[in-house]
């Protein structure tokens, strides 16, 4: 195979993002900052968005291979969703069993969930990719999930990933709430001269 022929360890061109190859630019090292603080503080919702191929799920996935065993994530990356096909998303991704239930019911056991992870110390991070593709019924659904709380604290994190669309769809008139509830916003860009250069390996 051309692996051998020109040297290589392994396939250099792999469709999916893969973050040992993730090269951290200044915009990149920023924006991951952002994300530990964001979980750390429990900032509310969080919007990451860039354009294709700017990393924005290599980087992802570089934080999921680096959370704390304390913190319990999701992921969904299916955004052509109803609002119920999402909440009964939601809840397997976190392993709870919704068969059978309508989305009051989903929810009320999501909201037990989160309470009893609380309760035990535990944080709750839902991370959207291609949020983008999430139509306005379906982002609202998900600014009503950040208002499960106990009395003082917010029981889930969102970071909501996407292209640039997503910044602009949280402009619309009809999602003034949802955007009110963004405290961390970042935008990566490509790499440029300088991020290429020392990207290069030299010998």
């Amino acid at each position: 195979m051309y692996e051998s022929f020109y040297g290589l360890k392994e396939k250099p061109f792999n469709l999916l993002p893969d973050p040992e190859y993730l090269f951290m630019s200044q915009g990149h090292e920023n924006t991951y900052t952002h994300l530990e603080y964001a979980i750390a503080e429990n900032k509310g919702f969080v919007v990451i968005t860039g354009e294709i191929g700017s990393g924005k799920t290599t980087l992802i996935n570089f934080l999921l291979e680096r959370i704390g065993e304390d913190i319990d994530i999701g992921l969904i990356n299916n955004t052509y969703v109803r609002p119920t096909q999402l909440i009964k998303m939601i809840c397997k991704e976190y392993e709870l069993e919704v068969e059978g239930m309508d989305k009051a019911e989903m929810i009320d056991l999501f909201h037990g969930f989160l309470l009893r992870e609380f309760a035990e110390r535990k944080r709750v991070v839902l991370i959207i990719d291609e949020a983008q593709n999430l139509s306005p019924e379906t982002m609202e659904e998900i600014r009503m999930l950040s208002n499960l709380e106990d009395e003082k604290h917010h029981l889930l994190q969102m970071i909501l990933v996407g292209q640039p669309e997503l910044k602009h769809k949280l402009q619309r008139k009809e999602l003034i709430q949802f955007a009110q509830r963004v405290t961390v916003s970042c935008h990566l860009n490509g790499l440029n001269k300088e991020d290429l250069f020392m990207a290069m390996p030299t010998s």
